[in-house]
């Protein structure tokens, strides 16, 4: 079979160079990335190292932005590894490929949050129009493996284990998500497919993953720590209680995923009795700890994190107040003032 193409939009980032890395052996793969990353790639100064043996050089194929679409390089597939906000992103890739006259290719969003694929959909929207809109196949995917960033005298190096552990599913456009799956097992990831309804579960799982530890790191904690002031600690429990609430209330649910039993968190933070998981805390924070390998939160993502527990709860008429404290919180911290 063909190798696929695909285009990694966000070259240079955590996300985006380990996927490039990880795809090399069964796809044809540029990176795509701002002027910046892409000057570090060619000058021999990102490193990528996996399962902690020693560094490699990243050597992909990669271009500038502006250069998308300008070699015979069309893309089967654009894998978008920005962060949030991705309107723009999308609609400046499809644009391209719409000026360009070729088959549009899937598009998979790895973004955190809820609200990736309703973005992306207005966004093509915008620059298709519904009716071809409605063609492009969207992949929504959430990852499970934290990614070190150093930088050492100049030089960047990425760290990350394998396997690469992820769930993802089909939302919209023509055709199903199996040459995608396909993709992911001769990669060796450990990827769970989910469907229909599901996928939307997997977001709000994953966000639940995500949301542990904010309250903790909106006081410049980790989560060990954190847990271990019963003041702090209470906040993570109504925050988390919070977006359980407004979840149910949306008629969304949540489901596990291989070594994340998110159900079951779920079940202790919403039904136990604060004092019984308050005795529970050291406890909690090791296992919740134990598969994020020390990475700190990342609070720029603040919006996409507590931001969207109190845009969703505005939706569907839910307080947030607990999530709306820690979200000023972070925002105070990254010098955005009220």
């Amino acid at each position: 079979m063909q190798k696929k193409k695909i285009a990694i939009i966000g070259i240079g980032g955590r996300t985006g160079t380990m996927f490039a890395r990880e795809f090399e052996c069964v796809a044809d793969v540029f990176g795509i990335g701002r002027e910046a990353e892409i000057e570090i790639i060619k000058q021999g100064k990102l490193f990528i190292q996996r399962n902690r043996v020693e560094p490699e050089e990243f050597k992909g194929n990669v271009i500038k932005s502006a250069e998308f679409l300008e070699n015979d390089f069309t893309p089967d597939i654009i894998f978008l590894c920005t962060k949030n906000p991705i309107c723009e992103a999308v609609k400046f890739y499809y644009r391209k490929v719409k000026e360009k006259g070729v088959a549009f290719p899937a598009l998979i969003l790895s973004q955190n949050g809820l609200f990736a694929i309703e973005d992306a959909k207005n966004a093509l929207i915008e620059v298709l129009g519904n009716k071809e809109a409605e063609r492009v196949k969207i992949i929504r995917m959430v990852l499970f493996n934290p990614i070190d960033c150093k930088d050492l005298n100049g030089k960047i190096y990425m760290s990350y284990s394998l396997p690469i552990k992820m769930g993802f599913g089909k939302v919209s456009g023509e055709g199903d998500a199996q040459d995608i799956a396909e993709i992911f097992k001769e990669a060796k990831f450990e990827a769970t497919q989910f469907n229909g309804e599901d996928v939307r579960n997997m977001e709000y799982s994953k966000l639940f993953l995500n949301l542990i530890g904010m309250a903790s790191a909106s006081r410049s904690l980790f989560v060990k720590n954190g847990f271990k002031n019963k003041e702090f600690f209470k906040d993570e429990v109504m925050a988390l209680q919070e977006y359980i609430k407004a979840v149910y209330s949306s008629k969304g649910n949540f489901i596990s995923f291989p070594h994340y039993p998110v159900k079951f968190l779920v079940f202790l933070f919403n039904y136990l009795p604060f004092s019984i998981l308050s005795l529970l805390r050291g406890m909690l924070a090791k296992a919740i700890t134990k598969n994020r390998g020390g990475k700190p939160k990342d609070l720029d993502e603040i919006e996409y994190y507590n931001g969207a527990v109190i845009k969703l709860g505005r939706e569907i008429g839910i307080e947030t107040p607990k999530n709306q404290e820690i979200y000023k919180k972070v925002q105070a911290k990254l010098g955005k003032y009220f």
